[in-house]
């Protein structure tokens, strides 16, 4: 995993930036659920809000989305942003737990 900015931004997104944004060298699944529905996605990054992912299918934007990871569990949040094939999901998460669970995901990378 590396620091950075991702390759891709949705117009903006820039200033939005809360907190930094580490890219991952490949792309990991994680299980996305939403609206009812099953989703398998793809973490493209992470930071300390959120983390960005590739998706096959839509999940509309504002939609509450819970993640499931192997060494994690359970993030939720909220879908803030989408384009074609990426959406950004903003975590729900007091900041100690947040970063507790964004350290356990990154041993696993």
């Amino acid at each position: 995993m590396s620091e950075g900015q991702p390759d891709r931004l949705v117009a903006g997104d820039e200033d939005r930036r809360k907190s930094k944004r580490y890219l991952l060298e490949e792309q990991q699944p994680i299980t996305a659920t939403s609206g009812g529905r099953l989703y398998t996605c793809r973490i493209l990054d992470v930071s300390m809000d959120g983390v960005r992912l590739r998706f096959e299918r839509d999940i509309p934007k504002g939609n509450v989305v819970a993640l499931e990871h192997p060494s994690a569990g359970t993030l939720c949040g909220v879908c803030v942003w989408r384009d074609e094939d990426t959406m950004g999901v903003e975590l729900q998460l007091p900041k100690r737990e947040l970063e507790r669970l964004l350290k356990c995901i990154c041993l696993v990378l």
